[in-house]
């Protein structure tokens, strides 16, 4: 196998940064249609890109310090409780509103090993 230069982002890692893309767009869709809080949806989008971008720290190997681990933080707790809002939402839906679809928790799952590369990226950063 031959070796990837240095700052150059793996085939592999690239599709996944589109996947992480394509869920953000997509619960910012499916949240803007529902008529939810839309700051907040365009809050969450926003966490979602601060996610993402971890991916691409981590390749590029610089630029991952304590602002962007604070932001890492936020980005995941909001995306979090957001995951939480719609469990909740799901097992007792108001009166009036539709539920949530049960698929949309579980592409959040999806997130989590961008959060990991995200932390790996400020670790690399803090001790390189």
């Amino acid at each position: 196998m031959r070796e990837e230069p240095r700052g150059v982002m793996p085939w592999g890692a690239a599709l996944y940064l589109l996947l992480v893309a394509a869920i953000g767009v997509l619960h910012f869709v499916v949240e803007w249609r529902a008529g939810g809080h839309r700051p907040r949806a365009v809050l969450r989008l926003a966490a979602v890109a601060v996610i993402g971008a971890g991916v691409v720290l981590f390749y590029r190997g610089s630029g991952a310090g304590t602002l962007y681990m604070l932001a890492l933080f936020l980005s995941a707790l909001l995306i979090a409780r957001k995951s939480v809002e719609d469990a909740h939402a799901a097992r007792a839906p108001a009166p009036g509103t539709a539920a949530p679809p049960p698929w949309l928790g579980l592409t959040r799952l999806l997130l989590l090993p961008a959060i990991g590369w995200g932390a790996m990226a400020v670790w690399t950063q803090q001790h390189a």
